[in-house]
């Protein structure tokens, strides 16, 4: 059973605009009223491509959860310098209430 691309005779890399002058062409090739089962999977293969095209465009802009690795090092010089700013003494502290 032949692939998509296989049916349209064109290469996986095709451009959308190669797509459509490939289907045209086998349109011509394989007239609905004389070949009509060619004409469907011919129409199936191009739709089908057609759909994965705007699949690729959704799958760009869908969102995805950010992927990050955070170095062990620069957390604990945060952690040493946050800490550094929270140590208050209790005079400090008695001033900063009253």
């Amino acid at each position: 059973m032949k692939n998509n691309y296989e049916l349209l005779g064109i290469s996986p890399g095709a451009t959308s605009a190669e797509i459509k002058a490939a289907y045209r062409a086998k349109l011509k090739e394989f007239p609905a009223h004389t070949y009509p089962e060619e004409f469907k999977a011919i129409r199936a293969a191009y739709e089908a491509l057609g759909k994965g095209e705007t699949q690729k465009n959704e799958d760009f802009f869908k969102i995805r959860p950010l992927q990050a690795e955070l170095d062990s090092e620069v957390l604990k010089q945060l952690r040493d310098k946050a800490l550094a700013q929270l140590e208050v003494s209790l005079d400090d502290l008695i001033r900063a209430t009253f």
